[in-house]
């Protein structure tokens, strides 16, 4: 199975050494948007959110296969 590493971008970068192997792009994208939903409720639980902060998620290579930020993780209601 080929390796994905989750970079997280929120004002610090902080990069991902070890990633995690999953079945293909499209599954590396979808932990994406899981992972930034659990961080962007953590940030909310702490009185903030920002929806710039973002995952980029790299294959292999760290070649780019797409970003998830967290406005665009979650819908927004009002």
């Amino acid at each position: 199975m080929p390796r994905y590493y989750f970079n997280l971008y929120n004002g610090d970068a902080t990069i991902d050494d070890e990633g995690s192997e999953l079945a293909d792009d499209q599954a590396a994208l979808a932990r994406a948007v899981k992972e930034a939903r659990a961080l962007a409720a953590d940030n909310v639980s702490n009185g903030h959110f920002t929806g710039r902060d973002r995952i980029e998620v790299t294959n292999e290579a760290r070649d780019v296969v797409g970003s998830v930020r967290f406005d665009e993780a979650v819908e927004i209601r009002e």
